[in-house]
């Protein structure tokens, strides 16, 4: 048994994130001995279990080069949620290039170890790393933040639960407001003048909330305040409370959004009372004119039904419960079905079916649509490589790609390689991005388009004409087909004023783009659509999406 580290007898917890199975494994003995251990082998299993274990992590160990997500993407990921602050990261890489240390220290990396690593030296670093970040949490707890003059957090827990214990026939509510896109306002007015808007702003509040008892700070830009149980409405109180910051912040444009949990419970603690104000305020986050969320029990469903759905997702990628159903999309020039796309359905052996609009925005924002997607991908080509040994006929299909999927450096090396292992003709595989997703980070999604197109895969640019489309982007953008938003077919219908669907095929024809015309539900439709020079139809008029079996009778019955 090997000796434990002197004076270190409470043993910490260490999440070891590496993709080497054996690596790990190795690593995981040589520290179990002292300290508990959880393990992840890609950096989102490294993000899903912070998030499920962040109170008890004392320190990560973390590899840089991983598939999925790396390291530099999980120290981003980790900064961007500001929960895990406190938690210090020790990056582990056999590679010696200063430029990956750099990169990884500003990301919030907390220390830099070379492979092979002397794990006596390892372990001390470790234990005393963490006992610099305790001691440090220790001196941050001081009562009040020294900028607002509110309580700092866990003062204003502390005092707050004081307070409900003080008088058990009272009631109380809890206020919470945050400023929406702060980050974006100190980049933009810089750091000194957001300070003096925070610090004004944390003034004015008290004075403005009836029945207010005590305030803290919780994060940045994060206020919580306790206040008597108010029996009127809020959303009228606070609608009409309007901040007006100081002479040098008058120039700012800000949005500041407060949620509310009424009448809370005495049996859950303030931090979670805190937690359904929040919540309350999140569902309301880039929504204008609407600056009030009050925390009601469909929020409380949701919460529930959010947190078993991202405990269910693993278990059902490998329980093969996300079946693939394809909806065909029909050419009007061959009258044949000319392709299909590729959508993903839940079926819970308990729960039923679970609509992608609740699973699909929950993992892009958990970060395990990554996973999803290839899961898609792989039974896409299986499905693909099935047809063609059986000699059913084969159209190509179209496979969404994520937000999250284009940070990965190696995207179109990854597709390619899974269409490799099925022996599959690359221009079977069409890549859809939607037009949302190509105004982000323009010239990495340029990059990594043009890469997949010169792997022979086709580019489709979904929901054309549902945003705020940039011609230039276009311009710039590697791209095959343009799909046309389902809004523009039915508002040419409604209207009977196809002249917006006739603009946006002649824009494709001069782009030399195949255009795809969405959500075609009736005949008038699909003679418009054929006179204006469409070139392919998807919608229920032709077919429903449909599961497998059912797909490839309607491709042997309808292929040409």
């Amino acid at each position: 048994m090997k000796r434990k580290m002197e004076g270190y007898a409470e043993r910490r917890t260490v999440l070891v994130v590496e993709d080497n199975d054996m690596n790990r494994e190795i690593l995981c003995d040589l520290l179990e001995d002292d300290f508990n251990v959880l393990q992840a082998e890609n950096g989102l299993v490294g993000l899903l279990t912070l998030e499920e274990h962040g109170s008890d992590i004392s320190m990560v160990l973390l590899d840089v080069y991983m598939p999925l997500c790396d390291g530099f993407t999980f120290l981003e990921r980790k900064r961007e949620s500001g929960r895990f602050d406190s938690v210090p990261v020790i990056v582990m890489t056999a590679s010696d290039s200063v430029d990956d240390e750099i990169r990884c220290l500003k990301l919030g990396a907390t220390d830099f170890i070379t492979k092979p690593y002397n794990i006596e030296v390892m372990k001390n670093r470790m234990q005393s790393l963490i006992r610099l970040q305790e001691s440090s949490a220790m001196l941050n707890r001081l009562e009040l933040d020294e900028l607002t003059r509110l309580y700092s957090k866990e003062f204003f827990f502390h005092n707050a639960s004081i307070v409900l214990q003080g008088d058990p026939d009272a009631r109380y509510d809890i206020v919470c407001c945050d400023v929406e896109n702060f980050r974006t306002m100190n980049e933009r007015y810089g750091r000194e003048q957001c300070d003096r808007f925070l610090h004004d702003l944390a003034g004015w509040l008290p004075q403005v909330l009836p029945g207010m008892i005590l305030g803290g700070r919780l994060g940045a830009d994060v206020f919580a305040f306790l206040t008597e149980h108010q029996e009127h409405d809020w959303t009228e109180i606070l609608k009409n409370a309007h901040f007006q910051p100081g002479p040098e912040q008058q120039a700012m444009k800000f949005s500041i959004k407060y949620g509310v949990a009424q009448n809370i419970d005495r049996e859950i603690s303030v931090s979670n009372s805190c937690d359904c104000a929040t919540l309350a305020l999140r569902q309301i986050k880039g929504r204008f004119n609407t600056p009030v969320a009050v925390y009601n029990e469909e929020m409380r469903r949701m919460q529930l039904r959010e947190h078993q759905l991202v405990e269910f997702a693993e278990p059902a990628i490998e329980n093969r419960e996300f079946q693939i159903y394809y909806q065909p999309k029909h050419s009007l020039e061959s009258d044949a079905t000319g392709g299909a796309e590729a959508l993903v359905r839940w079926i819970h052996p308990q729960l039923g079916f679970i609509s992608p609009g609740m699973f699909i925005p929950l993992f892009e924002k958990n970060g395990f649509i990554t996973k999803l997607d290839f899961y898609i991908w792989e039974e896409v080509c299986r499905e693909l490589r099935k047809l063609l040994d059986e000699g059913i006929p084969v159209v190509p299909i179209s496979v969404n790609v994520s937000r999250m999927d284009f940070e990965s450096v190696d995207l179109a090396e990854k597709i390619a390689t899974l269409a490799d292992k099925y022996n599959l003709d690359h221009s079977l595989l069409h890549i859809e991005l939607t037009e949302s997703i190509a105004g982000d980070n323009p010239e990495l999604i340029a990059k990594t388009l043009e890469r997949l197109h010169e792997n022979g895969f086709i580019i489709e640019l979904d929901d054309f004409g549902s945003g705020y489309s940039s011609l230039t982007s276009l311009n710039t953008l590697t791209l095959d087909v343009l799909k046309l938003d389902m809004s523009i077919i039915r508002h040419a219908s409604a209207t009977s004023d196809y002249s917006i669907l006739r603009y946006a095929v002649l824009l494709a024809e001069g782009m030399r783009l195949k255009t795809v015309a969405e959500g075609v539900e009736t005949a008038d439709q699909v003679a418009a659509l054929k006179v204006l020079g469409c070139d392919y139809i998807q919608g229920y008029y032709y077919s429903k999406p449909l599961p497998v079996r059912e797909f490839e009778q309607y491709i042997a019955a309808r292929c040409a």
